[in-house]
């Protein structure tokens, strides 16, 4: 079987990119690179395949540093645009992590600033919040220049308590709270919360937006960032 970095260099996998737009304006703050397969895979099913083999590691990695790639080298950006790549705790927490964070310093030293580190949260993870590793691993890539992102908030296991332990500058509610959101008080008052809680600190990115009159009742609400089929569906970019 070939190995995970010759799967990327021939484009078997690959990543396409959704844009992440400020509200009410709709104008381009970023993209989240988005692991695709040539092979159809589903993004879940590649990476607890890589689990199950032992290459979890490999493959978020190597997932990462080609999503930085194809970005900071492509010319269909804006300079001070952000990048928002996955990385799983799992291999925040591994022996090799470090090397790795400063094999990404070196290639990518002058957008470290414009790279978000989306963490994601999978139940099977949830007991490495807690270590003591974990927290300063996060502390270490904020001292660097990582801003760091909470995503899928409300789905998973997150807590208002672990919130406050990373402290992330973005947090990212999950799409169930966009799906007909101007139809329902109840999501609007989790909403409401959320852009309450966020005021000061972290940003608040609205996940799954797809229709106009929920786009707009996130933008009543105050909700200052979106991501959904609304504002684009992930592609390609120029120069891949």
């Amino acid at each position: 079987m070939e190995s995970i970095e010759k799967l990327f260099e021939k484009e078997e996998y690959y990543h396409a990119f959704q844009p992440i737009c400020n509200l009410p304006g709709k104008n381009r703050l970023g993209y989240e690179a988005l692991l695709r397969s040539k092979k159809a895979v589903h993004p879940e099913a590649l990476f607890q395949t890589a689990k199950e083999k032992n290459k979890l590691l490999e493959l978020d990695t190597r997932s990462l540093y080609y999503a930085l790639l194809a970005f900071f080298h492509s010319p269909d950006r804006c300079n001070n645009e952000l990048l928002f790549v996955n990385i799983f705790p799992s291999t925040i927490i591994e022996d090799s992590f470090p090397d790795f964070i400063q094999e990404i310093t070196c290639d990518f030293e002058p957008f470290l600033d414009q790279i978000v580190l989306e963490i994601n949260e999978s139940i099977m993870e949830g007991k490495i919040w807690n270590e003591p590793i974990f927290l300063q691993r996060i502390a270490d890539l904020r001292q660097i220049g990582f801003l760091i992102a909470l995503d899928d908030v409300g789905e998973g296991t997150t807590t208002f308590r672990k919130i406050l332990e990373i402290a992330p500058d973005f947090i990212k509610i999950d799409r169930f709270f966009s799906q007909n959101l101007s139809d329902s008080q109840e999501k609007q008052k989790v909403v409401r919360l959320f852009v309450e809680f966020c005021r000061n600190d972290s940003q608040l990115i609205l996940e799954g937006v797809e229709e106009e009159e929920d786009y707009a009742c996130a933008a009543m609400i105050g909700v200052a960032i979106g991501q959904g089929y609304l504002f684009g569906k992930p592609g390609r970019l120029l120069g891949e």
